[in-house]
């Protein structure tokens, strides 16, 4: 279902930073306009984690593709009109329909599997999904050369429908009914206490991890192919930037399973490390084709996070509260994702792209000493 769906996204999207820049004057506006989707989301995750909670979540699934064909619909108005308005409710209504989609199939993969291939199988959807978006998108990079780009993303109502009418079909998953803790002995009242001061903890970390890949995700996603597209890539060559940079979830059943076999946090450090250096690259080569395989390693280490937060997330307390628990972990990056485009086109207007690079690169380098010596051992539920 998700592969159908990002198929029909992945003939437009890769131009939408192209797309928003037509319509923005400054980065700091480009930022506005696309953490208009990060703003709507934010709001409606509180809801959503409590509605997947207590109904089926194939049902915020369904809800989440009826909706979706009115994002690709707007974005054509907006190329159709030139208003600006069809912007903002393109990228609000994507917002709501994403975050129905998105904590509704985490939550139902979670109720359907065992914890311990959680992070196997989240890898496994994210390769199918992503493997269709970029055919789509090699499609979408020929296209372009013969059709506005508003054509490309009037793709996404089509196959939003289609797979609709295959998310009907879906198995019904079991939802765990509440039970009341009244009752525990004292001895396992200390212990749960304990337990829950742990996962506090590791709740914290993660959500610094969480809003730091909404940097690194806005930056890769976003301001490199607006810069490169200034310095004067054409439009096939801001695709390749796209293509290149989804590359990586391909590999995301392979990265699932080291997720699944290793410490978490130690993972994170090293791919911080890789960030940092990265980072400060960027800052000194100026070149499209380095660009190219920074975005291509950056794809990589943004997929390592999603694969082992997916899991750390899913161990950190019982089965009842996916739900709650996955869209609090998700309004934390939800939160990231609205803050970074705006701090980025702030901070790329006044330091410019090098010096730019450059904080982030310091960023990665303090979160990686955090990660590797300031975090406990993650140890599997029993």
């Amino acid at each position: 279902m998700r592969a159908i769906r990002w198929f029909g996204w992945g003939f437009g999207e890769p131009l939408l930073p192209v797309f928003i820049l037509a319509f923005s004057q400054t980065f700091a506006e480009a930022g506005l306009f696309i953490s208009t989707f990060q703003i709507v989301s934010l709001i409606s995750l509180p809801a959503i984690g409590r509605w997947a909670d207590n109904i089926p979540a194939k049902r915020l699934v369904i809800w989440s593709l009826i909706i979706s064909p009115l994002v690709g619909l707007y974005y054509f108005l907006a190329g159709v009109s030139g208003m600006a308005v069809f912007i903002v409710l393109a990228r609000a209504t994507n917002g709501l329909a994403w975050e129905l989609e998105n904590i509704g199939i985490a939550t139902y993969y979670r109720r359907v599997t065992g914890w311990n291939h959680i992070a196997t199988l989240f890898g496994y959807l994210d390769t199918w999904a992503n493997l269709a978006w970029i055919c789509a998108a090699l499609l979408g990079l020929i296209l372009v050369l013969f059709m506005p780009i508003y054509y490309l993303l009037l793709g996404i109502a089509p196959f939003s429908i289609i797979a609709c009418a295959v998310a009907l079909k879906a198995p019904k998953e079991s939802i765990e009914s509440r039970k009341s803790n009244r009752f525990q002995p004292v001895h396992l009242q200390s212990k749960i206490a304990g337990l829950r001061c742990s996962c506090v903890a590791q709740s914290c970390i993660l959500g610094i991890l969480a809003f730091f890949s909404s940097i690194i995700g806005s930056f890769s996603a976003f301001f490199i192919p607006m810069t490169s597209y200034i310095a004067g890539a054409n439009l096939p060559m801001v695709v390749l930037i796209a293509v290149v940079g989804a590359i990586p979830s391909l590999f995301g059943f392979k990265l699932g399973l080291i997720a699944d076999r290793r410490n978490g946090y130690s993972i994170i450090a090293f791919a911080l490390i890789c960030i940092a250096i990265i980072a400060v690259s960027l800052a000194l080569i100026h070149l499209y084709l380095f660009k190219l395989a920074a975005v291509f390693v950056m794809g990589i280490i943004l997929e390592l996070f999603y694969v082992v937060k997916s899991s750390i997330i899913t161990t950190l307390g019982p089965a009842k509260t996916y739900g709650r628990r996955g869209s609090a972990f998700e309004s934390i990056s939800t939160f990231g994702d609205l803050a970074a485009p705006l701090i980025l086109g702030v901070t790329l207007d006044a330091l410019g792209f090098s010096n730019t690079a450059l904080v982030i690169g310091t960023m990665a380098i303090a979160l990686a000493i955090i990660f590797q010596f300031g975090t406990a051992r993650i140890n599997p539920p029993v």
